[in-house]
């Protein structure tokens, strides 16, 4: 679909109203990027062929003159024409919108003259009804696409013919540069193939052999499988926010075993959460910092990881009294919300520094990061009069340096990119981090009224199309929540500080998840569609080599006990060691055939139960 790419028109811009194409092969080429100049502005074009057939880049716009510009209006980082022939679909999944609704996948079919427009919410990139990533497929093959801006990007498809056109940029952008200014557009992945599902399965791979965090290791990463006990105790158990408590609960995941991480969430901070988000000196259960609590981990073999919400401020925290100057506000009087200025090199030095002393002197491995507001009605408030668009651009990217800033100053750093869950997920984010709180649906424990359970089987059909690493917690071990919660790795919200808790009991579905967690470095298969129906079965495999899992699901009204599936990736020639695993994690084992493998019936016998299916070549 895209074999000439690097000779064709892939971005633009337009300049006091003239369409600019930039084209790589009609640029001047050094060793890493392509430029051209306009006049005083420099246009320069970071092009990468990441592998065959995949392409990531992005576009800057330098004044190197002496007379600032005129308007830049239509900045898109792709603009691109490809062909399209016979019926053409585009698919995605929705943002996250910590309801049934996160992640779940919609589909649009591209019809002649269509125009289809899709766009961020309120600054934070994966939040509502967008997400960044998409594919379209037609009879010329399919194609993935990835955005990367943590802000307000917008895109539009249109088809003419046998031709689509995908415009994507900024949904509101029109202004001039000074000399020695600069902007930069969205970034942009594209990645073509023929069949769809080994499209998303190969752009997931190199995503994370080549871009993600796990490029630095190989393409593999140990993917936090944690205690982490926020949302269950910081409401209702004083003892929890001190010292003490800590050490206990760092204690009681000694005991569980299995787990690689010791996880404190918000209010370690004096004043607590939410009121205390822009202090940076320790509640007063901490007396001695988190030191103590970080050593303690590490003595049981746990990386320590930390809560940070450094972009909002608290209206009474120290940096919203002290640190004014530093700080955004989009006017409204009625609003307690700060957001640290990034655009200010100043600001910006002040937030690095701190930053860099707490995760040093506190000893922490995994820096998580959140942020719970959303952030356009402070950059518009904040824009200069004819420069719509300037205040999100500098900022974006200087979040993009503090982060870059940290993983220089710490190698060994991994980052946690949460927004309210799973509300900006760009790929610019998460070729610096995971995001290990995919959404805030992991706050509260399965009901009646919220049923995380299906909600999380939803999610991971969802993003496993895109992205190598997610995680979400379970409040159980029971079996059919806590395997719909897990991936690669979980955030365990067990209740350790109770008394009648025993730690045997997580010991079944821990062994379990770390069994199978390497699989998910494989390619995953979907085997049922995602939905809120609950008279149903869920399913999908990940096939790693010659082993893999199946996680099966029988939902609650579902009246039909057995069900026959296709599983992939099985050679009907090999003999393979199954093993099945229950709802009450009973394991039995046998040998069977590759062909009898690959048709495979499970069998749930009661509803709202679960099955593990897991498997070796012999």
């Amino acid at each position: 679909m895209f074999e000439t790419i690097s000779s064709q028109n892939i971005a633009g811009f337009r300049l006091d109203g003239e369409k600019i194409r930039i084209n790589p092969a009609q640029m001047t080429k050094s060793a890493d990027s392509y430029s051209m100049r306009l006049g005083g502005l420099l246009v320069i074009l970071n092009f990468e062929p990441v592998v065959p057939d995949f392409y990531r880049w992005t576009v800057t716009l330098r004044n190197e003159g002496n007379e600032k510009t005129a308007q830049i209006t239509e900045f898109c980082g792709m603009d691109l024409e490809f062909p399209v022939s016979g019926e053409a679909v585009w698919e995605s999944i929705r943002g996250d919108t910590c309801n049934g609704n996160s992640f779940m996948p919609v589909k649009q079919e591209l019809t002649d003259g269509c125009e289809l427009v899709c766009e961020a919410a309120e600054g934070r990139s994966s939040q509502g009804a967008c997400f960044p990533y998409f594919d379209v497929t037609s009879g010329c093959g399919s194609a993935v696409f990835a955005i990367g801006w943590t802000g307000q990007w917008k895109y539009t498809l249109s088809r003419t013919g046998d031709t689509a056109h995908l415009m994507a940029g900024f949904t509101d952008f029109d202004l001039y540069l000074e000399p020695g200014e600069s902007v930069r557009s969205v970034g942009a992945i594209v990645y073509s193939g023929k069949d769809l599902l080994k499209t998303r399965q190969d752009f997931r791979r190199i995503f994370r052999e080549k871009l993600s965090p796990a490029a630095k290791h190989g393409g593999h990463m140990e993917v936090p499988l944690s205690l982490q006990v926020f949302d269950r105790y910081f409401w209702n158990n004083p003892a929890w926010a001190t010292e003490e408590g800590q050490l206990h609960c760092i204690d009681c995941a000694g005991k569980c075993g299995y787990f690689n991480t010791y996880w404190l969430d918000a209010a370690w901070f004096r004043d607590g959460f939410p009121h205390g988000v822009g202090n940076y000196e320790f509640e007063k259960g901490f007396p001695n910092g988190l030191a103590p609590v970080s050593r303690a981990a590490k003595e049981h073999g746990f990386k320590f990881m930390l809560w940070f919400e450094p972009e909002r401020n608290y209206e009474g925290s120290d940096n919203v009294t002290y640190r004014r100057d530093q700080l955004l506000h989009n006017g409204d009087p009625e609003n307690k919300n700060f957001l640290y200025d990034l655009t200010d090199e100043a600001s910006f030095a002040w937030l690095r520094d701190t930053l860099i002393r707490m995760i040093r002197d506190n000893g922490i491995d995994i820096y998580r990061q959140d942020f719970n507001m959303n952030p356009l009605s402070y950059w518009r408030h904040t824009d200069p009069e004819g420069k719509r668009g300037w205040t999100e651009n500098r900022y974006i990217t200087g979040l993009y340096r503090l982060w870059d800033a940290l993983l220089a100053e710490f190698p060994g750093l991994v980052i946690d990119n949460c927004a309210s869950g799973g509300r900006r997920l760009g790929f610019e984010m998460n070729m610096r981090s995971l995001p290990m709180w995919r959404s805030d649906t992991g706050c509260f424990p399965s009901s009646e009224e919220r049923p995380t359970y299906l909600w999380h089987q939803n999610q991971t059909l969802g993003l496993s199309r895109y992205l190598p690493y997610h995680t979400t917690a379970s409040w159980t071990t029971e079996a059919n929540t806590f395997r719909s919660a897990s991936t690669m790795g979980l955030a365990c919200n067990f209740d350790v500080m109770n008394d009648a808790f025993d730690a045997d009991d997580a010991m079944k579905p821990l062994d379990e998840i770390s069994a199978l967690r390497d699989c998910w470095d494989g390619d995953f298969y979907p085997l049922t569609e995602a939905t809120l129906d609950t008279d149903c079965w869920c399913a999908y495999q990940l096939a790693l080599e010659s082993r893999g899992f199946c996680a099966f699901f029988r939902r609650r009204d579902c009246e039909e006990s057995r069900m026959t599936f296709t599983l992939h990736a099985v050679d009907p020639e090999k003999t393979y060691e199954v093993t099945l695993s229950d709802n009450g994690y009973n394991k039995s084992v046998s040998v069977l055939t590759g062909a009898a493998l690959a048709s495979f019936t499970a069998e749930i016998p009661g509803k709202n139960e679960s099955l593990i299916l897991s498997y070796r070549m012999l």
